[in-house]
């Protein structure tokens, strides 16, 4: 190789290693933020025998199922409460400030423009709808009490346990029998108190890694998200697991969940600024593109495309908790399930 051809491929690799960002369009059905229901399965729990465990059952669910507000480093979802239910999502994770003996739906110290009886409502009338299925609502304790007279218990029993009480099912198992809870709010209490309103949250085996220091700690909770697949895919079916794929602090959620350089759902990924050769065994389930006379950049990947795409391998995942989820994304957490219809 000449000294010309060397100069001029050191200088399309280092060009190809400072380009911030992909310049083609990166859509996947693993991730979406629109507002708009591009799937349909309001009933699939329904074909599903009664005496099914909940741990043998691969759920879709969402994190900060409320988080609509406050800007990309807040946001988590676009999709509706009454659209998640459409699309098929049966996991809900509710958070809730304790204020004026009220829950107010808070993501951190922002307020969702919403409250907890908004929710049940919601959920309530949904279920009416379609009796055969269930949802497990994740009630959590969320940034600092304001303004009380009573214990976040006892506003919980003593105003929503009981106005909504038709609605809840009351518990007699950490792991019931979908019979059992069909039609039914199935809490998952991850709040202190006296009593038992549920199905106790860390009755679950959960992988919620969520700190991201910088958007290069993208792979290191991906391999974590990858592991725990693993465990509930070969695990004991009476047990529970619960994986998040979602990820904040240093990065954005929806960088997390899509891999994007903004927050569109068919935004160009963001490159890692590796390339191979030079770096051919860094991230291997990274995809590698704008490839040119043997020189790829490595681009980062979100959480829900990686888990998108792998979901065929497995037989049983437990609890999938995502950001910002696509249509194919739920659809294949639902087809885990095949095997346990009617």
């Amino acid at each position: 190789m000449t000294r010309k051809i060397k100069l001029f491929v050191s200088i399309v690799a280092l060009l190809v290693m400072i380009t911030p960002i992909s310049v083609s369009a990166h859509e996947n059905a693993g991730y979406s933020h629109d507002s708009t229901v591009k799937t349909h399965n309001p009933n699939w729990l329904t074909s599903i025998k009664d005496d099914t465990l909940v741990s043998q059952i691969s759920w879709p669910g969402t994190h900060d199922t409320m988080a609509f507000y406050g800007g990309d480093a807040v946001q988590t979802q676009t999709l509706s409460l009454e659209g998640q239910l459409e699309s098929g999502v049966r996991v809900l994770d509710i958070r809730c400030r304790h204020i004026e003996d009220i829950f107010a739906i808070h993501h951190g110290p922002i307020f969702q423009n919403t409250f907890f009886g908004d929710v049940l409502n919601i959920t309530k009338k949904f279920l009416a709808d379609h009796p055969g299925e269930t949802v497990l609502m994740r009630v959590k304790e969320e940034y600092s009490p304001e303004k009380n007279t009573r214990t976040f218990e006892e506003t919980f029993r003593d105003y929503y346990w009981k106005d909504w009480n038709a609605s809840f099912w009351k518990p007699t198992s950490d792991n019931p029998r979908l019979g059992d809870i069909r039609g039914k709010i199935v809490v998952l209490q991850d709040f202190s108190a006296s009593a038992k309103y549920g199905i106790y949250y860390d009755s679950f085996s959960i992988q919620d890694n969520y700190v991201l220091n910088t958007n290069w700690d993208l792979y290191d909770k991906w391999t974590k998200i990858k592991e725990h697949l693993d465990k509930a895919n070969n695990g004991d079916t009476n047990a529970k697991f619960m994986n998040y794929l979602s990820g904040s602090t240093g990065s954005f959620p929806y960088f997390v969940a899509s891999g994007h350089s903004s927050p569109q759902t068919d935004a160009p990924r963001l490159m890692t600024g590796r390339t191979t050769p030079g770096w051919k065994d860094s991230w291997p389930d990274f995809p590698r593109v704008n490839c040119f006379i043997g020189i790829c950049s490595i681009a980062f990947e979100g959480t829900n495309v990686l888990t998108y795409e792998r979901l065929d391998n497995y037989k049983r995942v437990g609890v999938i908790m995502t950001d910002f989820p696509g249509p194919g994304l739920i659809e294949r957490v639902i087809a885990r399930n095949n095997g346990l219809k009617k």
